[in-house]
């Protein structure tokens, strides 16, 4: 079985709030662990940020459509953030350990640190990047 939720917000770097309050609520009732929540709710923040800066080069008039599925049987989410913005290199998510003599690339780091897997795919007008992770069993579920 499974659960969806898609939102739509303006890219302003305050909807952040807003992506990580959706994503608490979300998850908040499915026996997880409150540092699971929180590390995810960082990694969107991260993402979300990055799209802003990056891809939409801080123009707070573009959006962020989120999609969030929950797979009950596998205790798996997957996130999809989808922008409207510049194509991005998919081989600028590869995994790599954070320089500190380059300021920047922390976010990446993190984002694939706290999901089991991350995948960027160019789209029509865009970028979709997909985040997944799987988690334990809290007992908390209701």
């Amino acid at each position: 079985m499974r659960e969806t939720l898609t939102i739509s917000f303006s890219s302003k770097t305050i909807n952040t709030r807003v992506a990580r309050a959706v994503i608490r609520s979300f998850l908040s009732h499915k026996g997880i662990f409150d540092e699971e929540i929180w590390d995810t709710e960082l990694g969107v923040n991260e993402a979300i940020t990055n799209i802003i800066r990056h891809t939409y080069k801080g123009d707070q008039t573009k959006y962020i459509i989120m999609t969030l599925v929950w797979d009950y049987t596998q205790r798996k989410i997957e996130i999809m953030l989808r922008d409207f913005g510049d194509q991005v290199d998919p081989e600028i998510i590869k995994p790599k350990t954070p320089s500190s003599d380059k300021e920047g690339g922390f976010g990446l780091y993190l984002i694939n640190r706290i999901f089991d897997s991350v995948k960027l795919k160019n789209r029509d007008n865009g970028n979709l990047l997909i985040l997944t992770k799987t988690y334990a069993q809290s007992g908390d579920e209701n």
